[in-house]
């Protein structure tokens, strides 16, 4: 697959998006523009870019593929909403574990990561170990997947806290860090 050419969801599927370190990629002020336009809406034609970054469409699609060569840029994504596609539930569970095994504790974070409820796992976040984001369809589906968790790894889960998501008013990729 060439750069800038549609990727089938098998191909975006199979992609795996981790930072990368190293030396920082050189942006220069044109970048900047055209990730913080790109930020805000994805979808913007190549024309549309070219009129607020005042480079010509060329230039803007070579910066680009150079960007996503250089793994500045992973992905163009949708952000969805939850609720209008059948999970108005979504909950935040901070999780302490106890000192388990090495290999209790990737089995944990192997199947929260791969469970289909759970979009976001993070790890050692202050006093808690794994901070989960739970969609579920309604209340029961989401303590059945609570029970399920705490069934599952009884001896490594210590403590956990559930926060509800009312409303999120921010969605935020990284780019007004620019």
């Amino acid at each position: 697959m060439r750069v800038m050419d549609k990727q089938s969801f098998e191909e975006a599927k199979e992609r795996k998006f981790s930072l990368k370190y190293g030396e920082p990629y050189k942006l220069d002020k044109y970048d900047i523009l055209i990730l913080k336009a790109l930020n805000k809406d994805a979808r913007q034609s190549l024309a549309e870019l070219s009129s607020k970054v005042k480079l010509s469409r060329d230039a803007i699609r070579n910066r680009i593929r150079k960007m996503i060569k250089a793994e500045v840029i992973h992905a163009f994504k949708p952000i969805l909403n939850p609720p209008k596609i059948g999970y108005p539930i979504i909950n935040y569970v901070f999780i302490s574990l106890f000192a388990d095994s090495p290999e209790t504790e990737k089995k944990f974070s192997q199947y929260v990561m791969n469970h289909p409820n759970i979009t976001y796992a993070a790890s050692l976040i202050g006093k808690w170990d794994y901070v989960l984001y739970i969609f579920a369809r309604n209340p029961g589906e989401f303590s059945f997947i609570m029970k399920e968790l705490r069934q599952r790894f009884p001896k490594l889960i210590k403590d956990y806290d559930v926060y509800g998501v009312l409303e999120e008013f921010k969605y935020d990729e990284g780019a007004e860090v620019l």
